[in-house]
């Protein structure tokens, strides 16, 4: 080494620098190998060389590259590990049908990259929606659907009156009654009035009620329900035969067959001597009221009959008309030669 070298790389020297011959040489030298490490400090008495040092900064080099070595293999073991139970779990998962399409976790599990986690909801929620719409557009076809032929059924010739059967008449006649109701015909029949079927009928004083019944197709059915008429009022030169609330079921020139004659001053339903005589008449069964000639009242507790065979029978008031009613058939069977009986009693009837 040169004294320009000296010059320009100054350092410390060492007790070997002083020292002549190889000594000094082998002191320059080493001290030359330990200037690039930073060793430049004068070494004591009793401190280990510079060759031994250097050993001993190897070797912990090594021993430090081995554990660093031994780490990463560690933590790419336990990668590892993590990655496979993950794989597992994700295998599980799958199997049991509790991952979605993009493969999260269903039930809301939250993981990394929550930009693909959003990006799939969005569009989750965007196929729920075009779904509902689908579905809404269904039903709103479906319930078009259902009107349009609702209304077609209703309003079709199948389903609307193309003939009108009257049943149940006796008195009146069938036939004026289905003619009162051919404005029916060619209407629908879920849409008939019965107001105007109710005044179509009301001008036939013996019938008192119906009901209608659709037979389909096209049929409609009039029941009707006749009144029960009880006896003959005579008016001026008419025969009038009246029910039990006064309606005049039919006008005549001569006495109806088989009603008794009604003596009495009125027809009126709120005359008391109408009502009694009424009352009597009604509880009497047909075998019975056949028998009847005349009934007669000048108020409501004086009611007399007068039998066919010429037997009169005192009636009395309107009260316990069901036990006279009884009574009374009892003794005409068992007396048929008695001219007077009295039920005014039922408890002590007498018959003469």
């Amino acid at each position: 080494m040169t004294d320009d070298d000296r010059i320009r790389r100054p350092h410390l020297r060492t007790q070997g620098d002083d020292e002549p011959g190889e000594r000094g040489r082998a002191g320059r030298a080493s001290g030359r190998k330990s200037r690039g490490r930073g060793a430049s400090r004068p070494r004591e008495v009793g401190t280990p060389s510079r060759d031994a040092e250097s050993t001993d900064w190897r070797s912990g080099l090594s021993t430090r590259w081995q554990e660093a070595r031994t780490a990463r293999a560690a933590r790419a073991q336990l990668r590892a590990t993590v990655r496979r139970r993950r794989a597992r779990e994700r295998e599980d998962l799958r199997a049991a049908g509790r991952l979605d399409r993009s493969g999260d976790l269903a039930g809301g599990q939250q993981r990394a990259g929550q930009g693909r986690a959003g990006t799939a909801a969005t569009r989750a929620s965007i196929g729920s929606l075009f779904h509902d719409l689908h579905l809404g557009r269904f039903l709103i076809i479906g319930l078009a659907v259902v009107i349009a032929v609702t209304i077609g059924l209703v309003f079709s010739p199948w389903l609307s009156v193309q003939h009108i059967e009257v049943r149940g008449t006796q008195r009146a006649s069938a036939a004026e009654l289905s003619d009162a109701l051919s404005d029916q015909v060619g209407r629908p029949i879920i849409g008939l009035s019965g107001a105007q079927i109710e005044r179509e009928l009301q001008q036939f004083s013996a019938v008192e009620s119906y009901s209608i019944r659709a037979e389909l197709p096209g049929t409609l059915i009039v029941t009707v329900t006749e009144r029960a008429p009880i006896g003959v009022f005579k008016k001026g030169d008419s025969y009038l035969l009246v029910d039990a609330a006064g309606v005049v079921v039919q006008s005549a020139d001569q006495p109806e067959e088989g009603y008794p004659t009604l003596q009495v001053a009125s027809t009126d339903p709120q005359s008391p001597a109408f009502s009694s005589v009424a009352a009597v008449l009604r509880s009497l069964d047909g075998d019975l009221l056949a028998q009847v000639a005349s009934a007669q009242a000048s108020t409501q507790d004086d009611v007399q009959l007068t039998l066919r065979s010429g037997t009169t029978v005192v009636w009395g008031d309107g009260s316990e008309t069901e036990l006279k009613a009884r009574v009374l058939r009892a003794l005409v069977g068992d007396r048929p030669d008695a001219k007077h009986i009295d039920v005014s009693s039922p408890s002590l009837p007498v018959a003469s």
